[in-house]
């Protein structure tokens, strides 16, 4: 620790207090963030405070911290920063990240932290002007993530609307039967659709194509595993399990929560996952979220991982029968769970929901072109994918995660940070 740090409480550097109840009857619209101790969950007509601010959790969910820079409402499972006694909002965002809040939570079944205890802990403070500079080194790599991820929300959007032009709305198909170019289309592309519709057994489709149950163009289907939390004599094999409350975190390349357990080589030969393959949450969901959240499985994926991956119990394989149908079907399942189709395949009991597989495997349709078509959509979208920047988030949230707690502790300055810093933002 540098000789400039100070050294007291954390109540003699800033002063925490409970956020405000607001019943959800009580809500209005309005753009005024409300925070709980997961983060920004909805919007309201008015603040309880003043931005800049720090949100963590008091109640519930604990060691998360949240840097707000506009006005908002705190929630009363949160306490926030009331006070920060000339200490830079940003730099304390970053400081308490560094705090173990588990440390000061009682023993209940829902974990709660009392702030006059966390006012009691002793901690190490930088003077202010390396305040600033602390927060400006990992608010820059903060930035580059967010950056990063708003282009890989641009390009899975990209995905999707070329999905949906060409496989829900029949764009090209309905130019070329009114007589018209495909808008955005060159004529070699163009060339590949059909000019009109046809009657199949299941419904209209471009002449030519096909409609088939989803299940049909899997060759492979199976539900997951959850193994077990240490390694004995059959649950020998080391693995990663993807969890649905994995599958958002993967998506953004955030922190990787998804937990190592153990298994037999007997459940993992028919689970291992391989690029191409679907994980489908098909258990949990909540009244306002169903079921049905899924993941493309690439090789950048199974890279994050240094041992085998496979689906948790509550989450289910789909294989697809060729690797270009891999590229159709993420899709699908994409823009399905976005219209909020999944509740049509949810049923209820025990308070769990459940995805009827079965049922969705027989009676969502896919809309199969030729080949030469799917073929082209796989030259568009596979790319789209590939540019996503799953590696380059994750070596800047490492580098930004092994920088935090030696920046906070004085243990690097900030020249040497800087230094590490600016060749990649």
């Amino acid at each position: 620790m540098s000789s400039e740090w100070l050294q007291g409480k954390l109540g003699e550097f800033i002063e925490l207090k409970r956020g405000y109840d607001l019943p959800q009857a009580k809500r209005e619209p309005g753009e005024i963030l409300l925070v709980s101790s997961s983060g920004i969950t909805d919007k309201h007509s008015s603040a309880m405070v003043k931005g800049p601010g720090v949100v963590t959790g008091r109640y519930g969910t604990l060691g998360q911290v949240f840097y707000i820079p506009e006005d908002f409402w705190p929630l009363n499972t949160t306490l926030y920063v009331k006070d920060f006694k000339g200490n830079d909002p940003k730099f304390i965002h970053y400081f308490l990240k560094t705090i173990d809040f588990f440390a000061f939570s009682d023993k209940a079944a829902v974990p709660g932290v009392n702030r006059n205890h966390l006012h009691e802990a002793l901690v190490n403070v930088a003077p202010l002007k390396e305040q600033i500079g602390i927060a400006r080194v990992l608010g820059d790599l903060d930035d580059r993530i967010t950056l990063l991820r708003e282009t890989n929300a641009t390009l899975e959007a990209m995905a999707q609307a070329l999905f949906k032009s060409w496989f829900v709305d029949f764009d090209p198909v309905q130019a070329k039967q009114q007589g018209c170019a495909p808008e955005g289309m060159d004529a070699a592309t163009a060339a590949l659709f059909p000019d009109s519709f046809e009657e199949s057994e299941l419904g209209m489709v471009p002449k030519g194509w096909r409609l088939v149950p989803f299940g049909e163009c899997l060759s492979h289907t199976i539900g997951g595993d959850w193994g077990n939390d240490a390694p004995d004599e059959s649950n020998d094999t080391r693995v990663a399990i993807i969890r649905g409350t994995d599958i958002p975190d993967l998506h953004a390349c955030s922190e990787n929560r998804v937990p190592i357990r153990f298994t037999t080589q007997k459940k993992l030969k028919n689970r291992e996952l391989k690029a191409g393959d679907i994980v489908i949450e098909v258990s949990g969901g909540s009244k306002d979220q169903p079921t049905g959240r899924s993941i493309l499985i690439t090789e950048e994926i199974l890279s994050r991982f240094d041992c085998p991956v496979e689906p948790a119990s509550f989450c289910r394989l789909f294989r697809p029968s060729q690797i270009d149908l891999s590229y159709l079907l993420a899709q699908q399942l994409i823009f399905i769970y976005a219209q909020g189709k999944t509740w049509e395949y949810q049923n209820q009991s025990t308070g769990i929901a459940n995805f009827q597989t079965t049922h969705f495997l027989d009676t969502e349709l896919v809309a199969i072109p030729t080949e030469d078509v799917l073929k082209k959509f796989c030259e568009i979208v596979v790319p789209l994918v590939a540019q996503m920047n799953g590696s380059r988030i994750r070596q800047l949230t490492e580098l930004r995660d092994t920088l935090l707690p030696r920046l906070i502790s004085g243990q690097l300055r900030l020249p040497e940070a800087q230094a590490l810093v600016e060749p990649v933002v």
